[in-house]
């Protein structure tokens, strides 16, 4: 019973920074949405189209990276807690 709690909770704790960053990557869209919209872009790396396409590649990539822990912690608890049922 440890085990699942433990699991219930580093689920509860990877589902919040996982919706918060979806939350961010949404807002961060948006932005470019209106900046590709009023054609605000600037000329600098910092805010030309390139450099907000690339960060937004590279909040998605961290949120399918946190998905991806998330299942791998998924797996290995019940790897765990099946061995502990089998021993």
């Amino acid at each position: 019973m440890e085990k699942i709690r433990e699991l219930v909770s580093l689920l509860e704790s990877g589902i919040e920074d996982y919706d918060a960053q979806m939350k961010t990557l949404q807002a961060e869209r948006l932005k470019y949405i209106r900046l590709s919209i009023t054609e605000g872009f600037g000329t600098e790396e910092g805010d030309s189209q390139q450099s907000w396409l690339l960060h937004l590649k590279q909040l998605e990539d961290s949120l399918t990276l946190r998905l991806n822990s998330i299942r791998q912690a998924i797996r290995e608890a019940a790897d765990t807690i099946q061995t502990e049922e089998n021993a």
